[in-house]
């Protein structure tokens, strides 16, 4: 049993009319998420909504789905729950978008952190990240789908980096990264936009979570993403681990798949 203090913001920023981002702190469930939507007429507020709404109801009906072809046995059956969630979210959003002329090519990101009995599973498509912070280090569980991503380190073209290679909707199907990893009491992680993480770099980000309680370290991060800009919306969820009781031996990492853990740069 993993027992967890949260706190989660989402604020329009200084630039944007609306607010596009959508996040969900849910504790009794154990799941957290934000998700960064895109498309005109506020289509970018109705897939985000959407996005947090079908996950949410999925993983509360508690069905067992079945295994993923090409995926690891020994992910647990939460991770496999959370892969189908996704699933059908972007199976709710691309019906949605196809169905009303307004929302044609609507999508979103979405990263998630859903706690098992002793784990952490992060997931997610697109840009939004999901940072770990542990031991006086920071890493990047989540996988930048965009273009910038894409190119190899000698032809980066920093235009490119809000340009997505994958999203929540606009396609019939979806491919979100995973990984499983053991958690440990003071591990914290941070779920964020876009709008947070172009501005506050990863060294920040864990400066600011170490030294403060969940809710205040959120408040700093916006407040200071707002300071050098405000330019997006701007969205924070900061889980910090307050205890793990195992029920069994369990090794460092379960397992991870198609996701490159990556010590941020400054």
């Amino acid at each position: 049993m993993v027992i967890v203090e949260s706190a989660g913001i989402s604020d329009v920023g200084k630039k944007r009319q609306s607010n596009e981002d959508r996040i969900l702190v849910d504790d009794a469930r154990g799941l957290y998420l934000v998700a960064d939507g895109m498309g005109g007429h506020r289509a970018g507020e109705v897939a985000s909504t959407l996005v947090v709404q079908s996950i949410c109801d999925f993983l509360a009906k508690g069905q067992d789905p079945d295994n993923h072809t090409g995926l690891p046995g020994n992910l647990s059956s939460q991770a496999h729950r959370l892969l189908a969630g996704i699933e059908w979210s972007n199976r709710v959003v691309h019906q949605t978008a196809t169905e009303h002329d307004d929302y044609r090519g609507m999508g979103s990101t979405v990263a998630a952190v859903y706690f098992s009995e002793d784990t952490v599973i992060a997931a997610n498509v697109g840009d939004s990240p999901i940072f770990l912070v542990r031991n006086g280090t920071i890493n990047l569980l989540s996988v930048p789908h965009t273009l910038q991503a894409a190119l190899p380190a000698d032809a980066q073209v920093p235009s490119m980096g809000n340009i997505l290679t994958r999203a929540v909707g606009p396609k019939s199907l979806v491919e979100a990264d995973i990984c499983e990893l053991n958690c440990f009491k003071d591990d914290q992680l941070v779920i964020c936009s876009d709008g947070l993480s172009t501005k506050v770099a990863p060294r920040e980000i864990m400066s600011l979570t170490t030294a403060h309680p969940p809710g205040s370290a959120c408040r700093a991060m916006v407040q200071l993403a707002n300071e050098r800009g405000g330019d997006d919306n701007i969205s924070a969820v900061v889980l910090r681990v307050a205890g793990v009781r195992r029920q069994h031996r369990s090794v460092f990492i379960k397992w991870v798949y198609q996701v490159r853990q990556r010590l941020a740069a400054n």
